[in-house]
């Protein structure tokens, strides 16, 4: 339910002007009292982005990579083993150990660079469109910006240098079907939840004569419906993104995802993809995406949830304790 209120409020920040208010606010109270207001509340941005970050596109890519090889292959193998990179804290630990901070965060100035210019080509979009189509427009237009944050992700640095260089039409050609589908997917998550809050949260004078059960109502359709397309939208079509993303790779990179082998640090692009043969089709990547992804994907984005749970009880603690 936290998660739900969470993607909720960030609809909310997407379709209006909230996060002026909200930095206003911010600015107002640190005039006033900064070290208990600003601080703790800076402090919980910083975290929430960063668990957001690791956990939710570092992790779960590589984690969709190990899973998805392991499910290929697995039946000639008869590894019916559960992916190492499920274990939340010993993968980050084998991340720190291998190249450190460093090798953790090495995606995060392509990850600021992309959010910007999203950001500014749908605010130019939604002039003439509707926000969540100009959301949708800018996501396929920078289809190939996000692929080169993907590579940064699953990639060590010094393995950047074989990735081809952009402006690949066909490439991004490649990127658009699975990028539309995960856009779409992603601004039913974002957009939707707004709509039912205008909808269904009642007015006051409701609210007065029948109590607090019609909210009560409205929270639990709203996050029935957001399990829902999060479990069956988008889940399924960031899985595909990644995968297509992945296969575009040249195949002798080496990957971060976990090795056997001594004489390589990760497992080689090819080798995740050698049943395939060769880069991915949209259709192809969702004819791999089974049970065992999701539910892998789905623990590991449960794992986020409680990590941005425990940084929120720790930030309203500390400021109920400072008051």
């Amino acid at each position: 339910m936290i998660h739900f209120r969470m993607r909720r409020q960030e609809a909310t920040w997407a379709t209006s002007k909230a996060n002026f208010n909200f930095l206003l606010v911010l600015i107002i109270y640190t005039t006033w009292d900064p070290f208990h207001t600003f601080v703790p509340i800076a402090l919980r941005i910083i975290l929430d982005n960063l668990i957001r970050y690791v956990i939710g596109h570092v992790l779960m890519s590589i984690l969709i990579l190990e899973t998805v090889e392991k499910q290929a292959n697995g039946t000639e193998l008869g590894n019916k083993e559960p992916p190492s990179s499920r274990q939340l804290f010993r993968t980050i630990a084998t991340f720190y150990r291998k190249g450190g901070l460093r090798l953790l965060f090495n995606g995060i100035g392509s990850a600021c660079t992309y959010w910007a210019m999203h950001s500014s080509v749908a605010k130019l979009s939604s002039i003439l469109l509707p926000s969540p189509v100009a959301y949708i427009i800018a996501s396929v237009l920078l289809a190939e910006t996000r692929f080169f944050w993907t590579a940064r992700i699953i990639l060590p640095r010094d393995q950047l240098h074989l990735v081809p260089k952009p402006r690949d039409r066909q490439r991004w050609k490649a990127l658009v079907i699975p990028t539309l589908v995960y856009a779409m997917a992603d601004a039913v998550m974002m957009y939707v939840p707004a709509l039912f809050d205008s909808d269904l949260v009642p007015s006051d004078e409701v609210v007065a004569i029948a109590g607090l059960s019609c909210i009560v109502g409205s929270d639990i359709l709203i996050a029935g419906f957001m399990l829902f397309a999060h479990l069956f939208l988008l889940l399924p079509s960031y899985i595909v993104l990644i995968l297509v993303q992945a296969s575009l790779l040249p195949p002798a990179c080496e990957t971060l995802v976990s090795t056997s082998r001594q004489q390589q640090r990760g497992r080689r692009v090819g080798d995740i993809f050698e049943v395939n043969g060769g880069p991915l089709r949209a259709q192809e990547a969702v004819r791999m995406v089974g049970v065992a992804p999701l539910l892998w994907c789905l623990e590991l984005h449960g794992k986020m949830c409680l990590c941005l749970f425990g940084v929120a009880a720790m930030v309203h603690s500390a400021v109920y304790s400072m008051k």
